[in-house]
């Protein structure tokens, strides 16, 4: 009788204990796949971060050459307004 009783415990433990591990192994594919398509996710968010830096970059770029082309322009309106301003005086004399 204790025989019996240690032998279908023995069963008991061995069928458990596989049964556990189909279950931890599924579970451990499932975190492999969610880990997987993670880092899917982090190297299509790194190539998208290094295509903003690089218009950002250009962008600023772009803003120093309008600066430079406003200020040009603003230098010329002073010397535009100095020109008329000059030969206003000269009518007035």
């Amino acid at each position: 009788m204790r025989l019996k009783t240690i032998t279908l415990a023995a069963l008991i433990i061995a069928v458990s204990g596989c049964t556990n591990t189909a279950a931890l192994e599924e579970s451990i594919t499932s975190l492999n796949q969610k880990v997987d398509n993670l880092t899917n996710q982090v190297n299509s968010l790194s190539s998208q971060t290094n295509a903003m830096s690089s218009e950002v970059t250009e962008l600023g770029a772009a803003q120093d050459t309008t600066n430079k082309a406003v200020a040009d322009t603003n230098m010329a309106v002073d010397k535009a307004n100095e020109r008329i301003d000059n030969m206003v005086a000269s009518f007035k004399k």
